[in-house]
C-alpha cells in the first residue's frame, strides 16, 4: 500500500539550459557552455523530494595562467543525486552530491588539444540550488556545481566550479 502512493508521486523530465563554468585555481574566466539530460522525481510527503538524474554538461574556461592562452572546453556526463525541499508548493532548494566522467575535451589556443590524457577522468562533487515550479509542469532553477577532485591541470590544483541557469518540464 505504501509502495503504490510512493510510485503515484514520481514524475520523469528533460532539462536543458546555460553554464558558466570555470576551473578554479589557475588564472581562468567563464566560458558559456550548455547542459541537457533527464531527471527522475520522487515525491516524499509532499514538499520532499529525491532527484536522481543524468546529463551532458560542457565545463572548463579560458585560460591565461602566464604560459598558457586559450579556451577549455571540457565536456562531461554528470550524475547528480539530488535531495530537494520545497518551502512553497513552487520553491524549493537542493542540495547533492554528484559523479562526472570526463568524455571530451576540446582545447583552442596556441595549438588545439583533445586528447584527454594528463586530465583526471573522474569527478565527484556537489550541488546546490534553488528551482521554481510553473504551470503545466515546467520548473526553472539556478544552481551551482563544485567539484572535489584536482582536475591535474596543467599540474595545477584546479577543480571544476560551474552555475547554470535550467529549464524542465515534468512528464
Amino acid at each position: 500500500m505504501l509502495s503504490a502512493g510512493f510510485y503515484a508521486n514520481a514524475q520523469t523530465g528533460i532539462r536543458a539550459g546555460w553554464n558558466y563554468p570555470e576551473l578554479s585555481g589557475i588564472s581562468s574566466d567563464g566560458n558559456s557552455g550548455f547542459h541537457a539530460g533527464i531527471y527522475h522525481k520522487i515525491n516524499f510527503l509532499g514538499l520532499i523530494a529525491l532527484e536522481p538524474g543524468i546529463q551532458y554538461s560542457q565545463k572548463g574556461g579560458k585560460i591565461d595562467d602566464g604560459t598558457t592562452v586559450g579556451t577549455e572546453r571540457l565536456n562531461y556526463i554528470d550524475v547528480p543525486i539530488l535531495a530537494r525541499f520545497g518551502f512553497l508548493p513552487i520553491i524549493n532548494v537542493f542540495a547533492g552530491p554528484q559523479a562526472s566522467v570526463l568524455v571530451a575535451r576540446s582545447y583552442k589556443g596556441t595549438t588545439d588539444i583533445t586528447s584527454l590524457d594528463g586530465l583526471t577522468k573522474f569527478d565527484i562533487g556537489g550541488v546546490v540550488g534553488v528551482g521554481i515550479n510553473l504551470p503545466l509542469g515546467f520548473n526553472i532553477q539556478g544552481s551551482y556545481d563544485f567539484g572535489f577532485v584536482d582536475l591535474n591541470y596543467n599540474e595545477v590544483d584546479s577543480k571544476n566550479s560551474v552555475f547554470k541557469v535550467s529549464l524542465g518540464k515534468d512528464f
